[in-house]
């Protein structure tokens, strides 16, 4: 199994490596979006949300067109996912040092290591979080605005808010208050986000398994044909 997810891994850490302008877009657009905030910690960390789950969004879609083959070659959509969740989360620790470089450079933060650890919490949930969402959504546009909705919601509300709480990137947001001078709960904060990823990688894994039921006709009709692809004749 652990060979199968590292190959998915590395499949789709290709097919990212081809696709560097849709990345950079990815990283400078949320960029932007703190630059244009004044350099504000928390708007700057949440919005690194953006990139990750418009990576792991992007990531879904353009594997849905090979899960199916690899399913019937004989991987489990639980490897998929998780062959999938190493490389995105592998691209967003990277993209959570750029962040923070840029950050400390331009920012005051008081407590560096919280920015750190705040951002690393953005890149656990934001990975699990665009697979889910990508996941389940019928289509590429539906995913964007699900993500969209979701990250635009959670960086105006106060962190002490009720709906704040149920957002998943509530305990990263608190912790970016803790790298401007809040008070500390760190260990808190990890778990809860911990959590939070856990259960939307559940979420991702139990959708991924709709794969399943639609093999034995895939099966069965390559049988029919004779192993060819569909279309093809038997001259």
């Amino acid at each position: 199994m652990t060979r199968r997810v590292l190959t998915v891994a590395e499949m789709l850490g290709r097919e990212l490596a081809r696709r560097r302008t849709a990345l950079v877009l990815l990283l400078v657009l949320p960029l932007a979006f703190y630059a244009a905030n004044d350099g504000d910690v928390e708007i700057g960390g949440i919005a690194m949300a953006f990139s990750v789950a418009g990576a792991a969004i992007f990531a879904v879609f353009s594997g849905r067109a090979i899960d199916r083959r690899l399913v019937l070659a004989g991987y489990r959509p639980a490897e998929l996912v998780l062959g999938r969740l190493v490389s995105l989360e592998a691209l967003a620790l990277v993209i959570a040092a750029i962040f923070a470089a840029v950050i400390l450079t331009f920012s005051d933060v008081s407590d560096p290591w919280a920015l750190v650890a705040a951002l690393a919490l953005v890149a656990l949930v934001g990975a699990p979080f665009g697979m889910a969402v990508g996941t389940l959504a019928p289509g590429e546009l539906e995913a964007t605005l699900v993500m969209i909705a979701v990250v635009g919601v959670q960086i105006p509300l106060d962190p002490a808010d009720v709906v704040a709480k149920l957002l998943p990137f509530w305990g990263s947001r608190r912790m970016l208050q803790i790298a401007i001078g809040g008070p500390n709960d760190v260990a808190a904060l990890a778990v809860v986000s911990f959590a939070y990823s856990c259960a939307l990688l559940a979420l991702t894994l139990a959708a991924a398994s709709r794969l399943a039921p639609s093999l034995p006709s895939a099966a069965s009709a390559g049988a029919t044909s004779g192993g060819r692809p569909p279309g093809s004749s038997g001259t």
